[in-house]
């Protein structure tokens, strides 16, 4: 399901980077994204870029925030309008042929790239959590009845070398292999305890199928070293204690 904005935003505006964007180091705003500041309270300032405002940013884990300056620019020529532009951080962080969101929610200013947009409904569903509007969430879980509709998917994924699975496994002899880990694993079927095999490097960040790059895991190290705010320093931590246990 498309992205819908509305639920997050009070009044927002798209607009696509443009080459020029780019070349004078200044997103010009459309009408719409600075209908949405001005509704927030926000204006540019009309002596140059000495105006710094800061705007979160949605779904991108690597840039929390950024930095930017907000100002009317005069432009040569007699009577043209002057542009109404946003410099250092956004466009920094903003490449061309990004079509970007800017909007507002109370006097928060938020940003996103539009393909960045969570399509997964459980994704979804956390980001309209954290900053949709409570009432209309609940209002809309209401209206929900039903069976889901199916839709067909067509995914790329790696092949996995199944012996690396298994050695992994072999390796944690029934526990999580995440240093200081004391969670109870619960039993499959079959009566070995549940763990995943996860690579320390993801395989999508260039990490190798190798058993030196896998561990098996608990669902909650596993999950926190996908998406924690510490996942970068427990993934060292990891990878140094699988050093120390070598297969023979």
């Amino acid at each position: 399901m498309p992205f819908d904005w509305a639920a997050i935003f009070d009044h927002f505006g798209t607009k696509r980077v443009s080459q020029t964007d780019k070349n004078k180091s200044a997103y010009v705003l459309n009408e719409a994204q600075k209908a949405a500041l001005a509704e927030a309270g926000v204006f540019p300032s009309e002596d140059g870029p000495k105006n710094i405002i800061r705007i979160e940013i949605l779904f991108d884990p690597g840039t929390p925030s950024v930095r930017a300056s907000y100002y009317n620019s005069l432009r040569t020529g007699s009577g043209r309008t002057p542009e109404t532009r946003m410099g250092q951080g956004l466009i920094r962080w903003a490449n061309v042929g990004d079509e970007i969101v800017i909007g507002t929610k109370g006097n928060r200013i938020i940003a996103a790239k539009v393909s960045a947009a969570p399509v997964e409904a459980s994704d979804l569903g956390r980001t309209l959590a954290r900053n949709g509007d409570r009432k209309k969430i609940i209002r809309k879980a209401k209206q929900a009845a039903g069976k889901p509709a199916r839709t067909v998917r067509k995914v790329q994924d790696f092949v996995r070398n199944p012996w690396v699975v298994a050695a992994a496994l072999l390796r944690a002899a029934s526990s999580c292999e995440m240093p200081g880990c004391t969670r109870r694993l619960f039993r499959r079927e079959d009566g070995s305890n549940f763990l995943e095999v996860h690579h320390v490097t993801p395989l999508v960040d260039g990490g190798d199928d190798t058993i030196e790059n896998a561990a098996a895991l608990c669902p909650a190290c596993h999950r926190e070293l996908h998406f924690g705010a510490k996942r970068m320093k427990k993934r060292a931590k990891l990878s140094a204690h699988i050093a120390t246990k070598p297969l023979s």
